[in-house]
């Protein structure tokens, strides 16, 4: 059963513990991951400690590992707060900084590392950190032990669970933590929770970019078909135009909505796997309301594949200015990011859809060789994508990239569909281990780096334990 009053008396703690190092005039760094979790959590926790007065820095990494710990422990800094990372390297931590950290996060972690005092972890307290809890929860809790007055930052918690795919409960709901979270950011008149049609740019795109744009899920025969899709809406009479102006699907009325379903529902018909595409594609919509309308960031989604575009792109810092207030140039720089990770996603995906040997298909599991093809950044989002299309979502892909001249980067993901039993994160974590590498989280989304020498021990098993 979970345990939020434990959980809240352990954020109390920490976060007087944390605050006293502060008024001592500490120097903290915040430690955080590049995707949109990461950006939100970090930048919670920074908002948080630089409100208190701190000597604080942040810095966004792609992955912790050994010989980065040994770089930051050279740095000397007075105290390291990690978030969305470092529960698989808890033993590093504690030879590196002596037990001057604090470790906030929601991946699975093993039982003996729970008991570890500089860890607060939504596994620790009985919420599934893969579906209840991501990071940007579990700091807001944090930032809200501290101050009263941090609850302004409760849809960052918002935009950080939806990025993570958390949305898993009826209609796209929020559920666990996230919705506590969510309940503050609602209380708070921030955020609001409705039924509506999950576009991607369903605030800011064309009706027929917004449709064309639409990834997750995959939708065979619309997705990067902007032409496509303008042709079909014409030809079933939809107004996509008021006066000169673009529409956007926000502004149709319940009529319109059903006019444009019944298009995309026949044209998925046709394409196969339209039913499952259709019941994805309608659910709870998150809208920040102190956000201008038409733009990225109204939308808790579109806010999360906005920070995964600055994070992917390896422009975090504007990621987090973003985070943390800017709306003038980091938001204008954020969205030319946006429109590469776009179209380097498309390029992805299209490269791998016309080189079918680089698929490898053993049962259950989709071994996809994207080295050369797919930058390891976008390696994760890549596999995302793949899973949610028609051919995938019964699946288990593991997709592998370069990373460097002698590692490669691991990304896995199950399919919706998916009808077997495996615990990605506790699979990524031994096969990344048993080849000399490191894995980890949650069970149906986890990632690994591997030394390039390992690649067929690794393959061999993960084959083994999935392929069946």
């Amino acid at each position: 059963m979970p345990e939020l009053e434990g959980l809240l008396r352990r954020c109390e703690s920490l976060s007087r513990d944390v605050l006293k190092l502060v008024s001592d005039g500490r120097k903290v760094v915040v430690v955080t991951h590049i995707d949109a979790d990461g950006l939100t959590s970090g930048s919670i926790v920074f908002a948080t400690l630089a409100r208190s007065g701190a000597n604080v820095l942040i810095r966004c990494v792609p992955d912790l590992e050994p010989k980065l710990i040994k770089e930051l422990a050279s740095q000397k800094y007075d105290f390291y707060v990690f978030t969305d990372l470092a529960s698989t390297l808890l033993a590093e931590l504690e030879l590196a900084f002596d037990g001057r950290f604090l470790v906030i996060d929601h991946h699975q972690l093993t039982e003996q590392d729970m008991q570890k005092p500089m860890v607060v972890n939504a596994w620790m307290y009985g919420y599934d950190g893969g579906r209840e809890a991501c990071s940007a929860s579990m700091s807001y809790l944090f930032a809200r032990s501290a101050s009263s007055s941090n609850r302004d930052l409760s849809p960052l918690a918002v935009v950080g669970a939806v990025a993570d795919r958390q949305d898993v409960g009826p209609n796209r709901s929020l559920t666990g933590l996230n919705k506590i979270c969510l309940e503050d950011a609602q209380n708070a008149g921030l955020v609001t929770a409705s039924k509506d049609l999950l576009f991607t740019g369903r605030e800011t795109r064309p009706i027929h970019e917004a449709v064309a744009l639409t990834s997750t899920p995959y939708l065979p025969g619309l997705t990067g078909s902007k032409d496509l899709v303008l042709s079909a809406l014409h030809q079933a009479g939809l107004r996509l135009k008021d006066g000169g102006s673009w529409r956007t699907i926000s502004t149709l009325d319940g009529e319109e909505k059903g006019k444009l379903t019944e298009v995309i529902a026949a044209s998925l018909g046709a394409s196969g796997g339209g039913t499952d595409a259709m019941a994805s594609l309608v659910g709870e919509v998150y809208t920040l309301e102190i956000e201008d309308a038409f733009t990225p960031l109204r939308d808790a989604r579109e806010f999360a594949t906005l920070l995964n575009a600055c994070g992917r792109m390896g422009v975090t810092g504007i990621g987090v200015s973003v985070c943390l207030g800017e709306r003038s140039e980091a938001l204008g720089s954020a969205m030319k990011s946006l429109a590469e990770y776009r179209l380097s996603l498309n390029r992805a995906i299209q490269g791998l859809v016309d080189n079918p040997s680089r698929m490898e298909r053993h049962g259950n599991l989709v071994l996809v060789g994207a080295g050369g093809l797919v930058d390891e950044k976008i390696l994760g989002p890549v596999a995302s994508i793949l899973t949610s299309s028609p051919g995938y979502r019964d699946k288990v892909v593991v997709a592998l990239a370069n990373s460097g001249d002698s590692e490669l980067k691991v990304s896995s993901r199950v399919g919706d569909a998916f009808v077997g039993s495996v615990n990605l994160g506790l699979l990524m974590k031994e096969a990344a281990e048993g080849v000399g590498g490191v894995g980890g989280g949650h069970t149906m989304a986890a990632g690994a780096k591997i030394p390039s020498s390992g690649a067929d021990s690794f393959r061999r098993l993960v084959t083994e334990r999935v392929g069946s």
